[in-house]
């Protein structure tokens, strides 16, 4: 679970639709607190559908198949990425809610 720091939708080289969402987790030690970025990766149909719904600030839970990724830095020293490939992605910002019961609402009257 965390807040989106950014989001992004693209095709990879097979043509599949991919959300990537930059996820800020944050957790706490004793009276210092701390912020983890993930790396979350949403693919196919449900990239497509998440796509508009998604903003920077948005608090999402999310599940999904975890894979570390090592890289070098520019410097030459090791670095990794913690990548969450989703399967289940639930939208926790209340705004969005609000507004889907309203137009819902609208529609019936």
């Amino acid at each position: 679970m965390g807040h989106v720091g950014s989001v992004q939708l693209y095709q990879n080289e097979g043509k599949a639709e991919v959300l990537s969402i930059d996820l800020a987790s944050n957790r706490k030690v004793g009276d210092k607190e701390y912020v983890d970025w993930i790396k979350v990766k949403v693919w196919g149909a449900l990239a497509t559908k998440l796509a508009p719904l998604i903003q920077k600030g948005d608090k999402l839970l999310v599940s999904g198949r975890p894979e570390a990724k090592g890289y070098l830095r520019k410097d030459g020293t090791a670095g990794a990425d913690l990548v969450l490939h989703a399967d289940d992605v639930q939208l926790l910002t209340a705004r969005k809610a609000a507004a889907a019961d309203s137009e819902e609402a609208q529609t019936e009257d």
